[in-house]
């Protein structure tokens, strides 16, 4: 495990950051776009990817001090993204938009899909196994780091939003009206599970087989010790729509939401805390690297890191 770090993204440029475990979060303009980031991936403490509206994309390799806009070769917004290293990376957006690179977005390339639906998210368990997933129930699955995309059989017309690997078998994908679905053999065959609501689940972050958390409309966190066989409700104490979640292991986790919200455990979810933002824009996603760190993005190119406090 790396050192504590993360990210969250969202409106306006915003990028929020922390890498201490209190709660100082602090603004990183990202001073390149003014376009809002939709998703974020750190592979480590310093290598982060932003990605977001009219297909931007920016970097950085020092923890978030400086970003770079990166040339993404689409006009297309793009709504996921997930680094399994500093090097190897995804994003999907929209109308079956996938661009990969594997030289840290020095260089990024088009990936034919045979889709033209918007794909909402994506997430590898390492350099060659991957899962997006979008409009229409649409799963797609990779063995050879996108140079050949499989449509699989969701069993399901939902909007699918979520996705999380934990290794070359084992999947969860999460969506509208409570959907939750998984593979266990590589996503030919995904199995629903009973989520237990009704509510819109947006994100879903697993660290092993078996522990995941999910998060969606009305302030909704479930959690699974067991694979998904049972899926517990926790308390976020907010109805607001959380839109983004990252945990580093079975205890750490972040979860951010509209009007700047962004909640912390240390206990598997038995207890989230409130954070301390300074921003009251939406963030759409968070992505953490350590018990205490993120980094936050969403509106208008906003991003925030929680940083350590001296």
């Amino acid at each position: 495990m790396v050192k504590e770090a993360g990210a969250t993204v969202g409106f306006l440029g915003t990028i929020l950051h922390t890498t201490n475990g209190g709660t100082s979060w602090v603004s990183q303009s990202s001073a390149v776009t003014l376009l809002s980031l939709e998703d974020v991936s750190f592979s480590d403490a310093n290598n982060g990817t932003a990605v977001g509206d009219h297909g931007t994309i920016l970097r950085t390799t020092n923890g978030g001090s400086t970003w770079v806009s990166q040339t993404s070769g689409t006009p297309k917004t793009l709504l996921g993204v997930s680094f399994t290293d500093a090097n190897n990376g995804t994003a999907v957006g929209e109308f079956g938009t996938i661009v990969r690179t594997t030289d840290g977005g020095n260089n990024w390339f088009r990936q034919v899909i045979g889709t033209g639906n918007d794909l909402w998210g994506v997430s590898f368990a390492d350099a060659n196994h991957g899962t997006a997933v979008g409009y229409g129930g649409t799963i797609l699955t990779t063995t050879d780091g996108g140079n050949t995309w499989i449509r699989q059989s969701s069993g399901t017309y939902v909007p699918l939003t979520g996705v999380s690997r934990t290794d070359a078998n084992i999947g969860t994908v999460t969506g509208g009206a409570g959907i939750i679905l998984r593979t266990t053999d590589g996503g030919n065959t995904w199995v629903p599970q009973t989520s237990g609501t009704l509510n819109d689940l947006l994100r879903v972050s697993f660290t092993d087989a078996n522990t995941g958390t999910t998060v969606g409309q009305f302030g909704t966190i479930l959690r699974t010790t067991d694979g998904g066989d049972h899926w517990v409700p926790q308390q976020s104490g907010t109805t607001e729509l959380l839109t983004g979640v990252s945990f580093t292991d079975a205890n750490h986790g972040m979860i951010c939401g509209v009007f700047g919200i962004i909640l912390r455990t240390t206990d598997g979810g038995e207890n989230w805390v409130f954070e301390t933002t300074p921003t009251d824009y939406d963030l759409s996603r968070i992505s953490c690297t350590g018990a205490s760190n993120g980094t936050a993005v969403g509106y208008g190119g906003s991003i925030f890191r929680r940083e350590a406090v001296r």
